[in-house]
């Protein structure tokens, strides 16, 4: 029953900071869509506003910079439940888990944030509109990193409650016949 608990708790912080993420990526789909999935000929001022918005972003303070640290502590907690655990289902599930959510990681602090820092150091259109490229195409891939992190989290949710369920009814079945 404990270890029930423990791989409930686990998945539920897992996902609450998946789901966290999944907003913050939301929020900025206003800017990124112009630059994956539309014409920037018919919306002239996409490149100028998605600019403005990730130089506030750069800007912001200190405080809010931070918030999605507290977000990844939450996340790594869950993941060291799971790994803690030390069971073949964990390994595998969290340890997949835990390797897309440091791909999305890497991809965020190694194209993010140095095209961020690129747009607040020029003017010129075409360097704006290509690292804003850049960023809508980051973000994508690391919505889907934690999409398969959720993907990941749900199914071994599942797996374990089925699991569980068959032995408890093995357990009653092997109580009747005795």
């Amino acid at each position: 029953m404990v270890k029930e608990h423990m791989q409930s708790a686990k998945v539920v912080l897992i996902l609450c900071s998946c789901f966290f993420a999944y907003g913050t990526f939301w929020s900025d789909w206003a800017f990124d869509y112009y630059f994956l999935w539309a014409n920037l000929s018919e919306h002239p001022t996409a490149v100028a506003k998605a600019s403005q918005y990730y130089i506030n972003q750069l800007n912001a303070p200190d405080i809010i910079k931070y918030i999605p640290f507290a977000n990844l502590m939450i996340a790594a907690v869950g993941f060291a439940a799971g790994l803690a655990n030390m069971t073949d289902g964990n390994i595998l599930f969290d340890g997949a888990s835990l390797v897309l959510m440091l791909f999305a990681l890497s991809t965020h602090a190694t194209t993010v944030k140095p095209a961020i820092i690129n747009i607040s150091e020029t003017d010129a259109v075409s360097e704006l509109t290509a690292n804003l490229k850049n960023i809508a195409a980051a973000h994508f891939i690391i919505t889907l990193a934690i999409t398969g992190i959720v993907g990941l989290q749900i199914t071994h949710y599942v797996l374990n409650k089925k699991a569980d369920n068959a032995e408890r009814a093995a357990a009653v079945a092997s109580k009747k016949n005795k």
